[in-house]
């Protein structure tokens, strides 16, 4: 039996709306939150990056530096630790980090679409989960590329021209102008929540005429 137009109309309204409610909410600037995020994220990334027995020295620590619109709020550093010297002294790579920006609205963006979705909360649950994991791994990612690009700077190892061209443009992308921020939320809401009979449940169709 077909659904009637006009309450497919109202779902999918309804379903714009609560997206903008649940988003606004999440990103609103509660007092306190940025704090706790960036010590989060600082906390996720040295899990996945700090190591004592690599030759790859990876440090993050508070550092807040207004940057145009935005504030950078953490600071990254790679280093070799074949460079340091006696005195605990090398050459190193330094980034600041708008952790909001890279990790927390696309966070937010990810859980906002999931939850206005409008199936099964069942779903949606198992949706969450693979959303936040999948959000997290492209997060991590990001940090990742930028390790890649400035590793032979600290002469870690060297990138052939096309891979390091690859990999500046890969830099710039995910972090510099941050535009995949916004673009993979909407594609891992798409493979984790999105299924055939949910999208077509949500269109329009035409009720046969009666004979």
């Amino acid at each position: 039996m077909a659904l009637n137009p006009l309450w497919q109309r109202k779902q999918l309204l309804g379903a714009v709306g609560r997206f903008v409610v649940i988003f606004c909410l999440l990103i609103a600037p509660w007092p306190g939150w940025n704090d706790l995020y960036r010590d989060y994220f600082q906390a996720l990334a040295e899990t996945a990056f700090s190591r004592q027995d690599d030759q790859r020295v990876v440090g993050f620590q508070p550092h807040v530096v207004q940057h145009g619109f935005s504030s950078l709020d953490l600071q990254m550093t790679l280093g070799n630790r074949a460079l340091v010297d006696s005195n605990g002294n090398g050459k190193a790579e330094i980034m600041g980090l708008d952790t909001r920006s890279l990790g927390w609205m696309p966070t937010a963006l990810t859980i906002a679409l999931i939850l206005a979705t409008p199936v099964p909360w069942r779903q949606r649950a198992w949706a969450l989960f693979w959303g936040l994991i999948l959000i997290h791994a492209f997060i991590l990612f990001s940090l990742q590329v930028w390790i890649w690009d400035e590793s032979p700077d600290v002469s870690l190892f060297d990138l052939s021209p096309f891979w390091k061209e690859v990999v500046d443009d890969l830099q710039y992308t995910l972090i510099t102008q941050l535009g995949a921020s916004f673009s993979v939320p909407i594609l891992i809401w798409i493979l984790v929540t999105v299924r055939r009979e949910n999208l077509f449940g949500l269109l329009p169709r035409e009720t046969p005429a009666r004979k």
